[in-house]
């Protein structure tokens, strides 16, 4: 997509058939899966996929394996405190089966295995212990499970010392340090077959082209043997590029593996005096405090933890190796055409290419400087540009990888440091750097398979948030930006200077005296205005008289309906007392 001549660009809306025709071109390279160019993209992307740092690998396989442990982890932490002595001892089973496998010491379902981590954790977890372990949450339940974990590793390794177990432990630190060996001995091989490939191809690069004078420059012109066109080295180019990228890859790991070694030497020797300090510890004594041993056994487990992450790594750099030796096995060379560009003369290796340019010294000027290997200090770890490939031949081959001679001189332009093949190409370079630069970036983008050459910086967006107001404010109300304002105010202060202030005496005030009078305050009132009240409305009622035992027809109705106001049915009081009623009915 980066490639300019495709004409897909972000910045217009691309053309129809541009994109047909770069979607026709895609889907014949990756249906020729022997292709060179995409052979070194598959190797780019994987080695992007899996080759991490150390410490990504080692998390990665952590979580990889308390993943597969996670569903025993739970049902022990879930256990609940309402249990009998069978699932006690069901329970035990299961807290060794995760101390064994989380672990790595061996493999529970064996019986040895089995019998030497329960002995182990019974050592150190008592009935009263396990009670407590069961009535604890969850979370404390997790917490002790990595304690006895640590513990019960440190005394089977402690055992195995001292020959009274280790049943299924391997001599880990002896198999790591032969893995290394191994190791290194199959890179050496892989990176011998890959420098002969190099050679040839280099040399066969190198000799269809000649360097000729052009005027006050210098130019590149393709000069091969009768038979042999551009369009044949087009193949050459892309199968050298796929042979220094797996160079690259090869001894960067070859770094790893060596820094590997270095490391597991030392967690050996700290593994070896963790187990003095526990044989001192336990030495002539019967009963040892816990709070002495057990801390002594969680620090020999941390280490042998150390060592089978190494092993991880180890492992997981080898099955990196494995896939990369298939990726290459695919690539096709055409010897024929090799034999016939090299010649009868054979390859040339890169040693002899700096033979044949020694005394040879790259004329330094006022712009630039030339700097002499032998006078830089630490001239091995100094960053060249472009892995130290001749950037004007990666530009006039159109992606060729010729290596540079340092020993002609690093070329300094702006922090920079450049090496090239040949006096020529030094002179050309810095004739234009700054428009061999960019050729060199366009060439990148037609070609995608050199995008590791330049060593792009990888440029992140980054976010940083300042104090608010490190000062206080202060806005001043009277502040004018305006120079008009500043000539008004100058001009009000100007007829100011000749103002005169001026002053009169109003009445006399001096007898006037202030007068007090006294209101009354609103009188509160209050009158009533009507009286609320209800009634019932009595329920009609009435009787016919006659209807039933009478011979003549005197039937009328008699009203039953009771008044609204009873009170004139009511008796009125004469005033007399009962008692004097009664005294005068007797006489």
């Amino acid at each position: 997509m980066l490639n300019p001549l495709w004409g897909i660009t972000s910045g217009r809306l691309p053309n129809r058939n541009d994109v047909q025709h770069f979607v026709k071109c895609c889907v014949e390279k990756l249906e020729n899966v022997k292709n060179p160019s995409m052979i070194t993209l598959k190797m780019q992307l994987h080695c992007k996929e899996n080759f991490t740092n150390a410490p990504s690998m080692i998390q990665k396989n952590r979580l990889n394996l308390k993943t597969r442990l996670e569903p025993l982890e739970k049902e022990i932490s879930e256990v609940s405190s309402d249990k009998n002595v069978t699932d006690i001892n069901t329970l035990v089973k299961k807290i060794v089966f995760f101390i064994t496998l989380s672990s790595g010491l061996g493999n529970p379902v064996i019986e040895h295995v089995y019998k030497e981590a329960e002995a182990a954790l019974k050592s150190i977890l008592s009935d009263e212990d396990l009670t407590d372990f069961v009535t604890s949450s969850s979370v404390n339940k997790q917490a002790q499970l990595v304690e006895f974990t640590d513990f019960v590793t440190g005394i089977r390794l402690f055992n195995r010392d001292c020959e009274k177990g280790g049943a299924g432990i391997e001599d880990l630190p002896k198999i790591l340090i032969q893995a290394i060996e191994v190791t290194k001995i199959d890179m050496e091989k892989t990176l011998t077959v890959i420098m002969d490939n190099v050679y040839v191809l280099t040399t066969a690069l190198d000799r269809c082209y000649q360097i000729e004078m052009c005027e006050e420059s210098y130019t590149l012109t393709f000069n091969a043997s009768i038979g042999i066109e551009e369009a044949n080295v087009e193949p050459i180019k892309d199968v050298l590029i796929l042979y220094r990228q797996y160079e690259v890859f090869i001894r960067k790991i070859t770094e790893e593996v060596q820094k590997m070694e270095l490391y597991a030497k030392h967690i050996y020797e700290q593994f070896r005096e963790a187990l003095l300090n526990v044989h001192k510890s336990v030495q002539f004594r019967i009963a040892i405090p816990t709070c002495i041993v057990l801390p002594l056994f969680s620090a020999l487990a941390t280490i042998w933890r150390e060592l089978q992450n190494q092993t991880i790594v180890l492992s997981q750099l080898n099955q990196l190796l494995s896939n990369l030796e298939l990726l290459v096995k695919d690539v096709n060379i055409d010897n024929d055409t090799l034999k016939e560009v090299i010649g009868p003369e054979g390859p040339t290796t890169d040693a002899e290419r700096l033979g044949k340019t020694t005394g040879l010294v790259i004329p330094s000027n006022t712009s630039i400087s030339v700097l002499n290997p032998c006078e830089i200090k630490n001239f091995g770890e100094l960053a060249l540009e472009y892995m130290g490939f001749c950037a004007w031949m990666f530009i006039q081959t159109n992606g060729g990888l010729i290596p540079g001679n340092p020993n002609m001189g690093v070329v300094t332009i702006g922090n920079r440091y450049y090496v090239f093949s040949s006096v020529e190409a030094a002179n050309a370079f810095i004739l234009q750097p700054e428009r061999y630069c960019k050729s060199v970036l366009i060439r990148i983008l037609i070609t995608p398979l050199v995008t590791e050459v330049p060593k792009v910086t990888l440029m992140l967006n980054n976010e940083a948030q300042t104090e608010l107001h490190p000062e206080p404010t202060n806005i001043d109300p009277k502040y004018m930006w305006n120079i008009w304002d500043w000539k008004r105010q100058a001009l009000l202060y100007a007829n100011l200077t000749r103002c005169v202030t001026t002053s009169s005496q109003t009445i006399k005030s001096r007898a006037f005296e202030a007068s007090v009078t006294q209101t009354y305050d609103m009188k509160s009132t209050e009158q009533q205005t009507k009286k609320d009240n209800y009634t019932n409305v009595p329920k009609l009622s009435n009787h016919i008289y006659g209807l039933r035992g009478r011979t003549d027809d005197n039937q009328h109705v008699i009203v039953l309906t009771r008044p609204v106001d009873e009170s004139s049915l009511r008796p009125k009081c004469t005033g007399k007392k009962l008692g004097d009623v009664l005294k005068k009915k007797k006489a």
